[in-house]
């Protein structure tokens, strides 16, 4: 889709842009929300932005990239890549990455949006991700079988830290799939046709998304045994890392026993060191690392406070001294429905980003989820955002 209409945005974002510490990185995961350029319309002939809710629509996310100022961005929900790339080489993103483009249903309505990648920093390969068909029928799965969206692979050379293989996803969502146009008859009628549909609907959702997370994770533990390269992982998930769909981003060690072990050159690592052999193919919420991060260095810090304390003092002077809140806060939501909020967008990284791991290049030494919108909307602000909060791990190379 190319771009018609000039988004009116900006003044120079030079002026805005923040110092930022040396060797210090930011990665966001922003879903847009059809952003899609008038006259376009998306899935359906009415939903097209007027002049004055695309201008807002462009002005929202150009206030979000300037006053956050992330290194490198993942977008979801893009139906028109062309205007979306105009707009961020204005802010400072020379480097755009996308691959795929949205299917054009009829004349000017458009379906499927795709996903993309902005970045400050050269990219120098891109890949779209496809499905291994020789796994399907192990994994009991049709054969016809594909990614609701696909995923793109971006690898960018971040200064300091080198080449990142940096994956945009877009996991199916959780809407039933059950519809009269998938299953035209169930022999019920009222509450039980409603009920039975909703069941296979959303059962069905959750087996395309679970077989997604799996078929990806499988590419990217194969590139990576490949190429060695750091990963990160970003995008909006819709579900909860912890639930059983999404079990495949969360493989590691502890399911794995010795007995199933055929490499020999596994078999006789000890314990430590196979668990770290395992840890470079996993992929770690960079959410917990940051609050394991904050943890550690609370610890670090009461230690070295403690140590300083006279010998002569009584142990219950050193008792009473103030201990670090290591209290960990609720993670805000990422997503609403209604009035209950989620957690549907993550970025994950390798073990170069976990700070206690052997391997480790960098540290995540901040999280933010963007949500003011969702909490607390005004709508001459805040009426054509998106209805998901942008998310931003910050991390620091390792000197």
């Amino acid at each position: 889709m190319k771009s018609k209409v000039e988004p009116e945005i900006a003044p120079s974002v030079a002026a805005k842009i923040e110092q930022k510490t040396e060797r210090q990185f930011r990665v966001a995961s922003f879903n847009l929300f059809n952003f899609i350029e008038p006259p376009a319309a998306y899935y359906d002939f009415e939903n097209i932005y007027s002049h004055q809710q695309w201008q807002k629509k462009c002005r929202w996310l150009t206030d979000y990239v300037t006053e956050q100022q992330p290194d490198m961005i993942g977008f979801q929900e893009v139906f028109s890549p062309d205007a979306l790339k105009a707009l961020l080489l204005t802010l400072g993103y020379d480097y755009f990455a996308v691959l795929d483009e949205p299917t054009l249903v009829s004349d000017y309505v458009y379906q499927s949006p795709v996903v993309a990648l902005a970045s400050k920093f050269p990219i120098t390969e891109t890949v779209l991700i496809s499905v291994d068909d020789s796994l399907l029928p192990l994994m009991g799965i049709a054969s016809d079988f594909s990614f609701s969206r696909q995923p793109l692979l971006a690898r960018v050379n971040i200064p300091h830290f080198g080449e990142c293989e940096c994956y945009v996803v877009h996991l199916k969502s959780k809407r039933s799939g059950m519809g009269i146009d998938t299953l035209a008859d169930t022999g019920m009628t009222g509450g039980a046709d409603i009920m039975a549909r909703q069941a296979l609907g959303t059962w069905a959702s959750n087996m395309q998304r679970g077989s997604e997370a799996a078929l990806l994770f499988y590419e990217i533990a194969k590139r990576r045994q490949a190429n060695q390269l750091p990963v990160l992982l970003m995008g909006d998930f819709n579900d909860s890392i912890q639930s059983t769909a999404l079990e495949a981003f969360r493989a590691n060690s502890k399911r794995v026993f010795r007995s199933d072990i055929i490499d020999p050159n596994l078999k006789v690592l000890n314990d430590v060191n196979l668990k770290a052999e395992f840890e470079r193919f996993s992929l770690f919420d960079s959410y917990e690392l940051f609050q394991a991060g904050q943890k550690l260095n609370a610890t670090l810090a009461q230690d070295e406070y403690e140590s300083s304390v006279n010998a002569d003092e009584s142990t219950s002077d050193i008792d009473d001294a103030p201990a670090p809140d290591l209290h960990k806060h609720d993670r805000p939501a990422t997503h609403y429905y209604g009035n209950t909020g989620s957690v549907l967008d993550y970025i994950l990284a390798s073990c170069e980003f976990d700070a206690a791991h052997p391997r480790n290049l960098a540290e995540v030494s901040g999280y933010q989820t963007y949500d003011r919108h969702l909490v607390r909307p005004e709508y001459e602000r805040d009426s054509d955002s998106t209805d998901h909060a942008p998310i931003m791990m910050t991390f620091r190379v390792r000197r």
